[in-house]
């Protein structure tokens, strides 16, 4: 049963390996418009003893990872339904729960290539980043932020019927929560409500975690963050089980 779980892990890494030039290329694309922008915008600026360059960078690295594992399995699986293929996951001998981890490990998987692509190429641009301040946290980081969204990406990628819905999430739900998590600025700046809202907001604590875990600079209590993805990742992971069975299972 396990290495059928693997086996469909490979065949969803290699899916994605297909479309190398949005793997690769959109990431670099993406980071380097940010940063010339923000670059040439905030030039020696700074939010506390972190350069406001570096404060956003941060920011865009975990956002790459964030969108790359949600988008990756949600698209796949609604790819899958528009095709009929479909059908393979509902006759293969895989316990549902356990498509639901492939799909979520390959997302994972999918969103720490894009980081690596994304520092290779742009790390140069940012005066005095190094290693990461809390190596520890940094895999925590990497690992729970892919897998959290990895498995939201699962849920609603069986939840939504076509195209239209999963866009929809994409535009309505993902990105507002992204612009509102702290990447470009610290939540403390906005206006009240939105900074309390922010405080409640999942994307926040994931980014923050991650700009700690690097540079040591969070808005709030790293810790406090750890414990709010670790609920929300429960979460997603009982969504994402339920949603599995219910679309998997052959009535």
């Amino acid at each position: 049963m396990y290495s059928n779980m693997w086996a469909l892990y490979a065949r969803e890494v290699k899916r994605f390996q297909k479309i190398w030039i949005d793997t690769v290329f959109n990431p670099i694309v993406t980071v380097g418009l940010y940063l010339g922008v923000f670059g040439v915008v905030t030039s020696g600026q700074q939010i506390g003893d972190l350069p406001y360059l570096t404060f956003v960078y941060t920011g865009l690295l975990a956002m790459l990872i964030i969108n790359n594992s949600f988008s990756n399995p949600s698209f796949a699986l609604v790819i899958a339904k528009n095709l009929g293929n479909i059908v393979d996951l509902q006759l293969a001998p895989i316990a549902p729960w356990r498509i639901g981890v492939a799909y979520a490990m390959a997302a994972f998987t999918r969103g720490v290539i894009t980081l690596c692509i994304a520092l290779l190429a742009t790390v140069w641009f940012i005066p005095g980043l190094g290693l990461p301040e809390h190596p520890l946290y940094f895999i925590f980081a990497l690992f729970l932020t892919g897998i959290e969204f990895g498995m939201l990406g699962v849920a609603f990628g069986f939840w939504a019927k076509n195209f239209e819905a999963l866009t929809f999430m994409s535009t309505f739900v993902m990105q507002p929560m992204i612009f509102l998590a702290g990447v470009f600025y610290p939540v403390a700046n906005l206006p009240s409500p939105w900074s309390t809202i922010s405080l409640f907001n999942p994307v926040h604590h994931n980014i923050n975690f991650f700009r700690y875990a690097f540079t040591g600079y969070s808005d709030i209590s790293p810790i406090i963050s750890l414990l709010v993805i670790l609920g929300f990742s429960f979460v997603f992971f009982v969504a994402m089980q339920i949603l599995t069975k219910k679309n998997i299972v052959l009535k």
